[in-house]
This record gives C-alpha cells, structure tokens and sequence, in this order.
C-alpha cells in the first residue's frame, strides 16, 4: 500500500478510465511485512489493463484504468479516489469475506452507486461489473457475490475457487483467461455504448467521522502547535492543532496523522485522531499509533507531558518518533531531541521506538505499523468478563447424578 502530497503528482485521470478497480486492502504478513499481500490484486489490474487495451488499440502509456497503488507516496488518497470514481467508466469491486465487512471499499461503492443514481443515462447500473475475488461460505451468500457470478459462473473453478485463485495456479490459466476476456468485453461495451458523463461523487470518507467511543484505532500525535513550535522551526510543518502536525512541510498535502487514519481505515478499522494532551485514556481502550515529533521535548513542558504518557502505555500502542531528514535543524537539535526521546522511552522500559526521516519510509511503514498495534493488542488487552451466568456444558457419556440442578443454572467447571 502506497500513500498520502503537494509536490506529488496524482495519477492522471482527466480523460477519464475504463474501470476504477475497487478491493479490500489486506494487512501485511507477519513473517515478512515487505512481502506484498496484495500482489494478486497488481497482477490482475494489470492483466485487465493490458486486455482492454488490446481490444481497443490504445498505446501502451494510455491508463485505461485506476488502481490506488499507483498513487504516489506524497498524493492525497481521498481526494484522489474521489476524483477517480468521479471520472471513471465502469466500477470493477473484487468481492470478498473482507470486501463485504470493510467500510472504505463499501464507501467506494456506495460513493460510485450515488453518482449513478444522478446520472442522466439509461442502463446505469451496468456500471458496475463485480468480480468474485475470494468465495464466500456456502452459508454466507449475498446478493453481490450471486451477482458476481453471473458474467463467468460457467468457467471451471471460478465459482468454487475465486478469480484470486485462478488467477495464482497455472492449472487454472486458461479458465483465468476465459474470465479476463468476459471482464474486459464487458467494461469495454459498457463504457462504449452507455458512456457515464464525469460528475462529482461524494467522498468515500464524507460520513465516516468517528468519535473516540466508537474508535477501533486510535491516531495519537504528541507535537508542538504553532503557538507552542520553537520559532526557528519551518512554516508549513506546525498549525492550530497538534494534530495537523505535518513533519515533511509542502512534500505531504496531509497531516501525519491523517496518513496513518486512513491506512487504519483501509485496513477496516474505524479511526479517531487525537492529540496526546487530549487523549485520555483512550489509548488504555484501543490499538494505537503514538506520532513523536522530537521537538515535543525542546520545552521542559512538553518533556515533562510526555514522559507522563510514555509511562503509561499499553504495549498495543506503537510510537514512532518522525524526523524529516531535509530539515536543516534535524542534523543538529532534531537528533538530539530524538536521542533524548529514545531515553524516556528506555525509562519507561519501552522497547525502541522506529524513527523514520522520509515521506516514503513513512508511508510504507504506516500498514505494518497499524497491523502489529491490532496483533499486540489482541494478544494483551485485558479480557472484559461477560455478565452472562455461566453454563455447564453436557458430556456424552456422563449420566447427570440425580437430583443435580438443570443445565443452564450450574457454573462450568
């Protein structure tokens, strides 16, 4: 997963594409974060892309599709998208047991579904082409995987298996193929015969604000504000709030912390950003990301709020101390302040913080990040005791002595 800038520019898609290509991000792998988990979803977007341009006979460098890891790590992801969904032909979701429970790829869909809704053409809902990524149980069906099925549920494997699957084993290359084809026909005549005029279409993210009770994650930022920022430090880089508190200035068109909202989200977990100073104790309640500007220390106030945080915190939150290598200041006070940081940390027997000094370190990182806070998390967060009486479970072969109390009233031993 690719990122959140200025100075970036975002995929080009005035001329508008064939297909917007919509999937549930998958978190990285334990055993080795830098594998992609993902890849599949490349090769087929690919695939497709080559397909429909063969079939219209459009140069090699003509994007004939959209797909989000082509955003550059600077790009901002929701204005983007939104962009994309807005000039797009045909809405190409790769349905899975994660499609259908994560909210962001739901949000793109339903995004896309209102701009068909206003869309003065006939055959609108021909818009949206879905593709059965990964089956769901026989006992889960809905309606948008039985609708899946109809452009290829004739193709050994497809329906059993999935398009992920035909599309990894070369046993099923040939049925993968078969599909392929249908897909790309299918976008093509679409887009050709009924051609969906560019409109505006809501932000994927439009109604997704979500407060600290309702939080899954939790973004936490600890960084100085403008008014409390050493005045030699950059403009662009501190605002009102910590939490617009932008660490490489102009390269990133968002907030730190933002990057990381909407890494969390896409992963499929409701998010509320805050600042450390108004945190609570929300990070004792939810997986965090804890964002340290070194700079928080250059005041013996901000040392002081943050070495009461550091001693508090739940091995589910994750700090990461953000230093931007191209300042100037970072080669002298900056490192020392990150240094000292380091040492709170140890203090506090915490282990080692990660510290990234560049945009695209930090935005590579942000999946991996957000993944070990939910894994340590599970693992460690207390368990909440159910206020349910407790049953003892009937044995096979063990006769109840008589005169026991009825089963549902005893306690399980």
């Amino acid at each position: 997963m690719t990122g959140i800038g200025a100075a970036a520019a975002p995929v080009a898609i005035d001329h508008g594409t064939y297909f917007f290509l919509s999937y549930a991000h998958s978190a990285p792998m334990l055993e080795d974060p830098r594998l992609d988990p993902d890849h599949w979803v490349k090769i087929f977007f690919g695939d497709l892309s080559t397909a429909i341009r063969g079939r219209i006979s459009a140069p090699a460098d003509r994007q004939v599709g959209f797909f989000d890891a082509q955003l550059s790590s600077g790009a901002d992801w929701e204005e983007t998208l939104t962009a994309a969904l807005g000039n797009t032909q045909v809405f190409v979701p790769l349905y899975s047991p994660g499609y259908l429970s994560n909210s962001w790829p739901l949000g793109e869909l339903e995004a896309f579904r209102r701009r068909l809704k206003a869309a003065p053409i006939v055959e609108k809902f021909r818009h949206i082409v879905p593709v059965l990524w990964i089956p769901l149980p026989s006992w889960d069906q809905t309606a948008e995987t039985r609708e899946a099925l109809e452009l290829a549920g004739d193709v050994a494997g497809y329906a059993e298996n999935g398009l992920r699957a035909l599309c990894m084993l070369a046993s099923y290359r040939a049925a993968y193929e078969e599909v392929l084809g249908r897909i790309a026909t299918e976008v093509i005549q679409i887009a050709q015969r009924y051609p969906l005029p560019p409109s505006v279409v809501p932000k994927v993210a439009e109604a997704r604000h979500t407060s600290r009770a309702d939080a899954e994650f939790v973004v936490v930022v600890a960084a100085p504000t403008a008014a409390e920022a050493p005045a030699e430090r950059g403009p662009g880089v501190y605002a009102e709030r910590s939490e617009q508190w932008r660490p490489f200035g102009q390269e990133q068109a968002l907030p730190a912390a933002k990057y990381v909202a909407s890494t969390a989200e896409r992963l499929g977990l409701a998010t509320h950003v805050t600042s450390f100073a108004d945190a609570g104790d929300v990070m004792a309640r939810c997986p965090s990301v804890l964002l340290i500007d070194p700079w928080i220390v250059s005041d013996s106030a901000g040392e002081h709020d943050l070495a009461l945080v550091l001693n508090r915190l739940p091995r589910w939150v994750i700090p990461l101390v953000v230093l931007n290598k191209d300042d100037p200041l970072s080669a002298a006070d900056g490192n020392d302040f990150a240094e000292r940081v380091a040492q709170m940390l140890r203090r506090a027997n915490r282990p080692p913080a990660k510290r990234v000094t560049e945009l695209p370190e930090f935005v590579r990182i942000m999946p991996e990040l957000v993944t070990e806070a939910r894994r340590q998390y599970l693992k460690n967060a207390p368990v909440v005791p159910s206020d349910r009486p407790r049953v003892r479970r009937p044995q096979l072969g063990r006769p109840e002595p008589s005169g026991s109390t009825p089963t549902g009233t005893e306690e399980a031993r």
